[in-house]
């Protein structure tokens, strides 16, 4: 038998719904709850099942969910990757379990990873009630920065996110895929490639392209920024040889923070994380952190 019940679920967010799964421990009296979303352009479906387990089975509820505009989530326009929104989204979402009858509301964590590991920062630099920890894999903690390791200059980036300006200011968005060998994209690395080729041929709610208006909100959004205001405790989980969230980057970030830090380095690449054995020794690290945090 399970120790966990897998209940999926919808939760509002401004005027949308966000489409999530519940990992509910079967255990007695109110629990500690985590809430996960996440990278670039990805949904639920790609990890939730891989990483969430290992902490309902400690006893802490885990909300997985897709942010506004993508996968099983309302929201349009489709595909439109606004940092902002998608921390307010993981507000929300906190907001909602926080509710839950079977949830301690003062007993909460934060989980992401890649591009959501920097909302990890965001939301600890600015938590919302009852958070008190926060799990970041391979963060994004400077975009503009990644992308200078990408094109050596914004200008390109820039001028990418205009060419479909006016289209998607008359609501008809442009797009531009995340991985490409054909052409322009968001993510250059080859590490990238295959890793979102791969995922799109297994999940059918993933969509391989943002809206071009999300590249200047994208670089614009630079959560190391925060670094001096983070006081709760953060697990972060560094890959070495990461050639798509520079790991030097994540690093000096983690050097300013005030709080207590607790750094694990794998000599790995930025999705060597997500495949086994690693991602399950990861994944039991992280909920053991957790666990102990909570209480």
């Amino acid at each position: 038998m399970s120790e966990y019940d897998r209940i999926e679920v919808e939760f509002p967010c401004s005027t949308d719904k966000c489409h999530g799964i519940l990992y509910k421990p079967r255990s007695e009296g109110r629990v500690p709850g985590l809430v996960m979303a996440m990278g670039f352009g990805m949904v639920k479906e790609a990890h939730a099942d891989d990483y969430a387990p290992h902490f309902a089975r400690r006893g802490i509820a885990v909300l997985a969910f897709d942010y506004r505009r993508f996968g099983r989530s309302g929201g349009t326009p489709r595909q439109a990757l606004y940092p902002e929104d998608q921390v307010s989204d993981y507000r929300c979402a906190i907001s909602y379990l926080r509710r839950q009858e079977f949830i301690d509301p003062d007993k909460l964590c934060v989980w992401g990873t890649s591009f959501s590991g920097g909302h990890v920062l965001t939301l600890l630099a600015f938590p919302p009630p009852g958070v008190r920890c926060g799990i970041a894999q391979v963060p994004n903690v400077y975009s503009y920065r990644t992308a200078l390791s990408y094109f050596g200059s914004l200008e390109p980036v820039l001028m990418l996110a205009e060419q479909g300006r006016d289209a998607c200011c008359k609501g008809e968005p442009a797009y531009i895929p995340i991985v490409s060998r054909d052409g322009p994209a968001v993510i250059l690395t080859e590490e990238a490639y295959e890793y979102y080729t791969g995922v799109a041929e297994k999940i059918p709610t993933f969509e391989n392209r943002v809206t071009l208006d999300s590249i200047d909100r994208i670089l614009a959004y630079n959560p190391g920024n925060y670094a001096e205001l983070i006081n709760k405790p953060l697990l972060m989980i560094v890959a070495e040889h990461d050639k798509t969230t520079p790991p030097d980057l994540a690093r000096e970030v983690a050097s300013r923070i005030k709080g207590r830090v607790d750094i694990r380095v794998y000599d790995a690449g930025h999705f060597d994380i997500y495949k086994e054995p690693l991602l399950s020794e990861i994944a039991e690290l992280e909920a053991k952190w957790a666990s102990e945090i909570l209480g």
